[in-house]
């Protein structure tokens, strides 16, 4: 029982470590896939006489727009990390070098100044500055964090932070267009009927794996996350009816 409940934990607590990802390119997943959807339902039932577009039209734009914006997003989440940990290693480097020259006396000062901010004595500042000086990794911790105001991103797997939001846009960006594939009487009506439900459903999703992970209030969780996504999506459909002809 006990090892269960531990795998259990360890799951949950390696989702709440890629959570921003996962909400993230799933929030984007879905609106950008339901604004294809929407924007060409839009069109289409706001004039039926010229303007209905096919099923495999909406697909083909669906698809090819998932695929590569969830590529581009999960390229580009992957490179971000992998940017953000060489800008840090570098002001870390610059800034170990510092502590290894004479400037080294400038750092304690600027330690006690720091330390005082937080609220310490003056007393108190000196002292925990001159314990700091015995370990010069976590006195770079401090200095980086508080000082040049840049907290460390080494943790960060950039692979996986990559792929955290290039599956969660998959998954999620995939339910508005799922009523589209399954649906073959060609009535754009009902299809885009399903497609909003199913969206609506997949941010309700999102507003409950954002509650049980982060704690926050139920009702603030869901309302949020369902009123962003929605209004995104409610602005797509109406651009849509403008490119009716």
């Amino acid at each position: 029982m006990d090892i269960m409940e531990n795998e259990k934990n360890t799951l949950f607590d390696t989702f709440a470590d890629y959570f921003k990802e996962v909400i993230y390119g799933g929030i984007d997943g879905i609106v950008t896939t339901f604004a294809v959807v929407a924007g060409g339902a839009g069109a289409a039932l706001s004039n039926n006489e010229t303007t209905q577009l096919s099923f495999v039209v909406i697909l083909l734009f669906g698809l090819a727009n998932l695929f590569a914006d969830a590529a581009s997003m999960g390229l580009g989440n992957f490179l971000s990390v992998r940017s953000e940990k060489d800008l840090y290693n570098a002001a870390r480097d610059k800034e170990n070098a510092v502590l290894q020259q004479e400037m080294r006396e400038k750092r304690v000062t600027t330690t006690v100044r720091l330390m005082q901010e937080k609220g310490f004595t003056a007393e108190d500042a000196a002292t925990l500055a001159t314990i700091y000086q015995k370990n010069d990794d976590y006195w770079l911790d401090f200095l980086m964090l508080h000082d040049q105001d840049m907290p460390d991103p080494r943790g960060e797997n950039e692979v996986y932070t990559g792929l955290a939001t290039f599956l969660s846009f998959m998954f999620f960006g995939a339910i508005p267009l799922l009523p589209f594939m399954l649906q073959s009487s060609g009535d754009h009506a009902t299809a885009f009927m399903f497609s909003s439900i199913g969206t609506l459903a997949a941010l309700i999703v999102l507003g409950l794996l954002k509650w049980r992970v982060i704690g926050a209030k139920f009702v603030a969780s869901l309302t949020e996350v369902v009123l962003v996504g929605g209004t995104a999506a409610v602005l797509a459909y109406f651009v849509g009816t403008f490119f009716a002809i």
